[in-house]
């Protein structure tokens, strides 16, 4: 592992733990503070995370739930509180795990879409 990586999770680390967070913003390269704008356009902004309910015999007989949030503008402290926020629902509804936070992805109507891992 080079410094430069071992110093930028230390720093999301210590965000995570100064917010009181579960998640773990791993949506950008490089040490970001909380006011960076990933996106500048258009505030507030919707942010949607889409899970599986209950799982199928099939990929197309599994049933999704899908959690909303709003975050006031597109700078990393938004998302993140919006991304730990769905993540909380998430949690409590189908009993979600994963805690990173890998990017968002913009839709057609102008909202977002939250990616996570485990």
């Amino acid at each position: 592992m080079t410094d430069t990586f071992i110093q930028e999770r230390n720093h999301y680390d210590n965000l995570k733990e100064e917010l009181g967070y579960e998640t773990v913003f791993d949506a950008s390269e490089g040490i970001k503070h909380l006011d960076h704008k990933f996106f500048t356009d258009e505030q507030p902004l919707m942010v949607t995370y889409k899970v599986i309910k209950e799982l199928g015999p099939t990929f197309d007989d599994t049933e999704w739930v899908t959690f909303t949030a709003v975050a006031k503008d597109g700078t990393l402290g938004e998302l993140w509180k919006a991304g730990e926020s769905l993540f909380q629902q998430a949690k409590l509804f189908v009993d979600d795990w994963h805690i990173f936070i890998e990017g968002f992805h913009k839709t057609d109507n102008g909202s977002l879409e939250m990616v996570t891992g485990s």
